[in-house]
């Protein structure tokens, strides 16, 4: 198998020919296509004529796939080599990956490893328009499929049905359709590069730092979450003034905006999911629960149109290869977990801002200083016009003045007052 392998390997990488490895084992998102575009341009900076990708994804979004697939094409028009290694055991191409898979010149898999399942995934088409919406895309990404494949000189009726029936091969029969170059006998990583003849000692260049994190920040679960802390974050400074709460969630909102956008999410769902933050602000003034529920309601329709595909639409003029942009992965099991923790966290949020609300609303008014003018009390010491003496009036001793002299025990009224000093006379009799 070592010999076989071998005589695929294209004359330009006899003698010295220069390997460049790189680990690709996550979804195929924004993060993913960096990862990847970045390597592949540092393996032409460097002169690697051979690239290898050891593939091992469930697939992903479709328009990072195609700007993948695109930069493969470039690497592979300057006269290099690109192979896809689906190894070692339990390894997969799933999805947007098998095309990343079929755009390779070679494709080899170890026993135990699985490509195909690449049926694009629809959501958010209104149900009239899911058939006819289903069959366009279904035979757009087919035809792209097996244009791929015949590029390569594999099977395109088998690599088509990956498209349009969902079918997997195992490396077996992969190699026996010609789906893929072919299955290496090979368990291991080590000896799996071997059996293609990339030199021992190769490096294998494994996703970095800024990929990473724009694999997270382009997840829509995280920037849901990162949208509803910014905006209780600033909530709570409207309440608790600090500046550095209204620092953190301006930082944690415009976090979210750009992975919403990385991630391709409609205007309209950022919208919406923007209303809904507003609507939960007003609870503060309404202290009724309704513009809270409100806000919950937009923010999550908002937040599920994030994974709406657009109904496929004609290319527009000059673009006879653009292909309607969907994903191959469903909603999954976490993103429901998250609508759901997003709902308890909102309802919490107004609960909070209830009690905020009522709490403000017993603040006791602020002491007015003229209030006590008008006020009857008893001079606890003589007075002397034109001096000070003492005074209870409203329960508290105070320092008096007056124009006339008033003798101790006498009921005085407050004509005025002058800072912590206040101007008496004496109470007329009835």
């Amino acid at each position: 198998m070592l010999m076989i392998a071998q005589s695929y390997l294209p004359h330009k990488a006899a003698g010295a020919s220069s390997y460049y490895v790189a680990s690709l084992d996550m979804v195929i998102d924004p993060g993913a296509e960096d990862f990847l575009v970045t390597a592949i341009t540092d393996a032409r900076s460097v002169g690697a004529n051979h690239f290898v990708l050891l593939m091992n994804t469930n697939g992903g979004a479709g328009n990072n796939m195609e700007n993948i697939i695109n930069a493969i094409s470039d690497y592979q028009g300057a006269k290099n080599n690109f192979t896809t290694l689906i190894a070692p055991v339990s390894r997969h191409a799933f999805s947007a990956g098998a095309f990343i898979a079929e755009a390779s010149d070679q494709i080899w898999m170890v026993p135990g490893t699985t490509i195909g399942s690449a049926t694009p995934i629809i959501t958010g088409i209104p149900g009239e328009e899911v058939n006819s919406t289903l069959t366009k895309v279904k035979a757009a990404f087919t035809t792209y499929m097996q244009e791929l494949t015949k590029f390569h000189g594999r099977n395109a009726n088998a690599t088509g049905l990956m498209v349009s029936a969902g079918v997997s091969y195992g490396a077996q029969d992969a190699a026996r359709l010609n789906v893929v170059t072919g299955m290496l006998s090979a368990t291991t990583l080590d000896d799996s590069l071997a059996a293609i003849g990339v030199p021992a000692g190769t490096p294998v260049h494994n996703i970095g730092i800024k990929s990473q994190a724009l694999a997270i920040i382009s997840d829509p679960n995280v920037d849901a979450i990162l949208f509803l802390l910014g905006a209780f974050a600033i909530l709570t400074d409207l309440t608790h003034p600090t500046l550095i709460l209204t620092f953190v969630g301006g930082a944690a909102i415009a976090l979210a905006l750009l992975g919403l956008g990385l991630f391709g999410a409609s205007l309209i769902s950022i919208i919406l999911m923007m209303l809904g933050t507003v609507f939960i602000f007003l609870e503060i003034k309404t202290h009724h629960g309704i513009s809270a529920m409100i806000g919950v309601i937009i923010f999550i329709i908002g937040f599920l149109l994030i994974f709406h595909t657009p109904p496929a639409s004609p290319p527009p003029p000059g673009c006879n290869n653009c292909l309607p942009s969907v994903n191959f992965f469903p909603i999954g099991l976490i993103t429901y977990v998250i609508l759901g923790v997003i709902g308890a966290g909102m309802v919490l949020g107004s609960l909070y801002l209830y009690k905020i609300r009522e709490a403000m609303g017993h603040v006791p008014v602020a002491y007015d200083a003229k209030s006590i003018i008008g006020k009857e009390g008893v001079l606890t010491s003589d007075l002397k016009a034109g001096s000070f003496g003492t005074a209870n009036i409203a329960s508290e001793d105070w320092s008096v003045t007056g124009s006339v002299d008033i003798s101790n025990g006498t009921r005085v009224i407050v004509k005025e007052r002058s800072g912590l000093k206040l101007v008496v006379e004496p109470k007329k009799e009835a």
